[in-house]
């Protein structure tokens, strides 16, 4: 028999961050981890959509690896220093010990590919580029609802994808825009 109110989602522990990226790793080899990492969290009932958006947008902005920086920054947010730590020793370790297989491997003189693992590897990466898609729709969403929001995705689009601009002159110039239409207003 089931009970009529759902239990409450167990606290972010560190120890739990540790265990949820390991997990987050290990199905987000080939690429997709915010994707993963923003299912996880909803699924424990940790961060909605929103905050997530806000501190994948964090992740992205900090210079360093960005799967490293979102576990880092969903640690630190949930469970204080230890969750950061403990979330970014989650994510790092599964790929650690496949690395060193993989090394291993390369190293004992079986560093050829075969025709066929080359092309489970594209295929891998198409899939993996579809995985990545899901993670940016709730930025977006969450960019799309925020006043001058709509303006601020499709110039930034235009400028990085289409005019090949670099990036810090543009984020910078972006912060700025969003500086400006977000300023407080006097209250009087």
């Amino acid at each position: 028999m089931t009970s009529p109110h759902p239990a409450p989602p167990l606290p972010p522990t560190p120890a739990r961050l540790a265990g949820m990226f390991v997990g987050v790793a290990l199905a987000g080899i080939g690429g997709g981890l915010p994707a993963h990492t923003r299912r996880a969290l909803a699924q424990r009932g940790w961060m909605n959509d929103e905050t997530y958006a806000e501190t994948y947008t964090l992740a992205q902005l900090t210079p360093g690896p960005n799967a490293v920086n979102l576990a880092a920054m969903v640690g630190a947010r949930l469970s204080g220093r230890l969750g950061a730590l403990t979330s970014v020793v989650g994510v790092l370790t599964p790929g650690l010990l496949v690395m060193l297989g993989v090394s291993a491997l390369t190293l004992g003189g079986a560093g050829d590919l075969s025709p066929t693992l080359q092309s489970a590897l594209r295929g891998a990466a198409c899939a993996a580029l579809g995985v990545l898609l899901t993670a940016a729709l709730p930025v977006v969403r969450v960019g799309w609802g925020v006043r001058g929001g709509p303006a601020v995705v499709v110039l930034t689009f235009l400028v990085l994808g289409v005019l090949r601009l670099d990036l810090l002159p543009v984020l910078l110039a972006m912060v700025g825009v969003g500086l400006l239409i977000h300023r407080p207003r006097r209250q009087g």
